[in-house]
């Protein structure tokens, strides 16, 4: 693997850029986004650091740590709180990037399970409050009322 692979990677997903993955959840959007998230940020902490001989055990969770500590005032986790198999799922897409870089990491992924992905997770807008949309309304009064 070289480290140019990694820095790319990494930069194009701070950037908002796609970049190509495993689907390795199963259950959901926002369960797939947290493993995405964390195995780039896996990717992030590791990539100048030696591998560890399989299995890689705890390796990755001083990352878990860092992203996902509960806030101090809310006591939510940024994440949701990982599970263990998204814990598993995110080392393995980590693990399998820094081994054999971007060409070997793509190789490995079935064709039914490549999916894109980018840190934006898409979220509805908030639903206005009544008396901001009245205001809209009322400022805009050549426009048909439904």
């Amino acid at each position: 693997m070289s480290l140019e692979d990694a820095l790319l990677r990494v930069a194009t997903w701070d950037s908002g850029g796609t970049i190509w993955s495993i689907e390795m959840g199963g259950l959901g959007p926002a369960y797939e986004q947290a493993i995405q998230i964390l195995a780039i940020e896996i990717i992030r902490d590791e990539m100048a650091n030696p591998l560890p001989v399989l299995p890689y055990g705890r390796w990755g969770y001083a990352t878990v740590s860092r992203i996902d500590a509960p806030d101090p005032v809310t006591g939510k986790c940024a994440c949701g709180g990982f599970s263990g198999a998204q814990v598993s799922a995110a080392q393995l897409i980590a693990y399998r990037f820094l081994s054999f870089g971007a060409v070997g990491f793509d190789k490995f992924i079935p064709k039914d399970r490549r999916i894109q992905v980018n840190r934006f997770y898409p979220v509805a807008p908030p639903k206005p409050h009544v008396e901001d949309a009245t205001r809209d309304q009322a400022a805009k009064p050549d426009e048909a009322k439904e």
